[in-house]
């Protein structure tokens, strides 16, 4: 199917075999946020990427009993416990399934006692929403590639994330995970979607950019974006494009803020309010369901926490 002129993809026009798995969190604003993506490839193999953190992994097993009768390979973009933290719980219930991760994650499945300790320094409250992760056996876990799966190394929201290609029968399927931010399923007066930023501490803004940059490379332009948060989209080209657009600006809003202020602390909330008015990106911020804004609001301070951090370390 092509792709190159389409926008957004709602749920219920996804192609056949390729699941959106919605992941509620029992939190203001934490719905339409975190999804784990299913599918069967072209080689027929039962793919799942993303489980997901370990309070929702009974409600993901829920659903993946609708859909199929087992898990071959779990795909982990990153191993941030919103996107991970469960992967110890699913292959307790999934015992066949072979866990595709970067060789830097692996020690943090197999002991993620100082994951657990870093997320609760970093997310609070959150983390504690998550749930801790349990060890993942050092048996689940793929080793080298998998064939019919290209891996895109793509490092900047953390050091081992990774973005995934795929096929699905005529479909051309990337997995973006965090690389390219955050999209919500609406649009403002003016047209423009919603895109925002995912650059948590500690980000590298160099090595985001050249992520950004390698997917783009990797792209023919009729491809199916699935991003961790949320949902898929067309038009893969634009974007990518997008996203590198918003990092530049982000990055010298940031810069020009921090050069005129005395320091960067405090700054946050300020710098927030600046990119939420300037970015029209995220100009339909203003038109997002209230509970929706409150959430969006946390997560573009924690951000703007982590371009700074970026910016601010010594060269």
């Amino acid at each position: 199917m092509n792709r190159e002129g389409s926008e957004f993809l709602s749920p219920d026009e996804m192609p056949d075999d390729l699941y959106l798995i919605d992941l509620p969190q029992p939190r203001t604003g934490f719905r339409h946020f975190i999804s784990s993506w299913f599918f069967k490839d072209s080689l027929g193999r039962r793919i799942l990427v993303d489980p997901g953190p370990a309070n929702t992994i009974p409600e993901l097993l829920e659903r993946l009993a609708e859909i199929t009768d087992g898990v071959d390979l779990v795909l982990l973009t990153h191993i941030h416990l919103d996107h991970s933290g469960g992967i110890g719980q699913f292959c307790e219930r999934h015992r066949g399934a072979k866990v595709l991760v970067h060789p830097k994650a692996v020690r943090h499945l197999i002991d993620p006692g100082k994951l657990w300790r870093s997320s609760l320094g970093v997310l609070g409250e959150v983390a504690e929403m998550y749930g801790e992760p349990l060890p993942l056996s050092a048996g689940f876990l793929a080793s080298g590639g998998v064939s019919g799966i290209t891996i895109l190394e793509t490092p900047g929201h953390s050091p081992h994330h990774l973005s995934f290609v795929a096929g699905l029968g005529d479909e051309r399927l990337v997995f973006v995970g965090e690389a390219a931010g955050l999209r919500l399923p609406v649009k403002s007066i003016s047209g423009c979607p919603y895109l925002r930023l995912t650059t948590p501490p500690k980000f590298d803004g160099g090595a985001a950019r050249e992520s950004l940059e390698k997917i783009a490379r990797s792209l023919r332009g009729d491809e199916l974006l699935c991003y961790s948060h949320w949902g898929a989209s067309g038009n893969s080209r634009e974007k990518i494009s997008l996203a590198l657009r918003q990092l530049d600006e982000w990055m010298s809003i940031i810069s020009g803020v921090l050069s005129r202020s005395e320091g960067s602390g405090g700054v946050e909330e300020s710098i927030a309010d600046i990119l939420i008015e300037r970015d029209p990106l995220v100009g339909v911020y203003s038109e997002l369901p209230a509970d929706i804004q409150e959430r969006e609001r946390l997560f573009i301070t924690n951000s703007v926490k982590g371009i700074i951090g970026y910016l601010s370390a010594p060269n």
